[in-house]
């Protein structure tokens, strides 16, 4: 089981993808937090060389929200207990 306490104090939703392109290539997938009202936050840069990319970096941008799924419906089965 994983400890969901590890997570504590990570940098708060939403996170979002930032995609930088570069004529027709992209160049960049950055996943962000605009948690600071001056500037955004880069949380990740996914590598574009592979057809995951764009999967990769939702998946990272979810990160907060599957996190509180899982906290959620780790409480409910504590109800069947």
């Amino acid at each position: 089981m994983i400890d969901t306490d590890k997570y504590e104090g990570h940098t708060p939703a939403p996170w979002t993808i930032d995609i930088h392109k570069v004529g027709e290539d992209t160049s960049a997938i950055v996943i962000e937090s605009n948690m600071t009202t001056h500037s955004n936050c880069v949380l990740a840069e996914v590598e574009v060389e592979n057809k995951y990319a764009e999967a990769d970096a939702q998946l990272i941008a979810d990160a907060p929200l599957l996190l509180e799924e899982v906290k959620r419906l780790r409480k409910e089965l504590d109800l069947y207990k």
